[in-house]
C-alpha cells in the first residue's frame, strides 16, 4: 500500500525505537548556495547599476569576481528577478525618447 520496500521499514522502525519521534525526521540539510547572502547583495547592486544587461555578461561577472558558474540557466535569470529585470529586457530606457538612437535602429533594419 505504501510502496516501500521492508528494509525500508526495518530502518525506520529501528530509528524510532533508539530515537523516538526525533528520529523520524529528516537529516537532508539542502546544499549550501555558490553566493554568500552578502555576494548576493553585492551581485543584485551590480546588476542595477548597469545599463544593458544580458546572461552571457552576468555569467562573465559572476565567472571573474566570485568565480561562480551556475549550471542552469534559471539560477541566472532568479539573480536578474531579484533585481527586479526581466532577462528579455534589453533596454534601460525607451530609444523612442532619444532622436539619435531611434535613426540609428531604423539605419540597423533598413540594412539587413
Amino acid at each position: 500500500m505504501l510502496d516501500v520496500t521492508p528494509g525500508f521499514i526495518s530502518q525506520v522502525k529501528k530509528a524510532y525505537e533508539t530515537a523516538g519521534t526525533a528520529g523520524l525526521t529528516l537529516k537532508y540539510q539542502g546544499t549550501q548556495p555558490y553566493l554568500a547572502e552578502d555576494e548576493r547583495q553585492a551581485v543584485i547592486s551590480w546588476l542595477k547599476a548597469q545599463q544593458e544587461w544580458s546572461i552571457e555578461r552576468l555569467h562573465d561577472y559572476l565567472a571573474t569576481t566570485y568565480g561562480v558558474i551556475f549550471q542552469s540557466r534559471q539560477s541566472y535569470y532568479q539573480l536578474l528577478a531579484e533585481a527586479e529585470i526581466t532577462y528579455k529586457q534589453a533596454q534601460r530606457s525607451n530609444p523612442k525618447g532619444d532622436p539619435e538612437r531611434v535613426a540609428a535602429k531604423k539605419k540597423r533594419s533598413s540594412t539587413n
